[in-house]
């Protein structure tokens, strides 16, 4: 169990992370936000333009790419480090 939530919460950490450090905050200037690593998962435009950019919002399946892939990094994190720590016990 407590292999698990180590797990979940890496992953949270992960993805508030890796989405902080990859967004692109372009909307104040006619420009573009978006969010999510490696898929972008929230688009926002703003601007004078009509149909500049049709495919904004929230993309559901990207988010869930994004976290499946946050997940398995976070997994194996956890197993190299319980592998490492299991070792030095020995």
């Amino acid at each position: 169990m407590k292999t698990i939530k180590a797990i979940i919460y890496l992953t949270v950490l992960l993805l508030i992370i890796s989405t902080l450090a990859t967004l692109k905050l372009e909307a104040a200037s006619d420009g573009l936000d978006q969010y999510g690593f490696p898929f972008t998962f929230y688009d926002s435009f703003s601007g004078k333009c009509d149909n500049c950019y049709e495919n904004f919002g929230f993309k559901p399946l990207n988010f869930l790419v994004d976290i499946l892939f946050v997940f398995c990094l976070a997994f194996v994190i956890v197993m190299v480090k319980i592998k490492f720590y299991r070792k030095k016990l020995s």
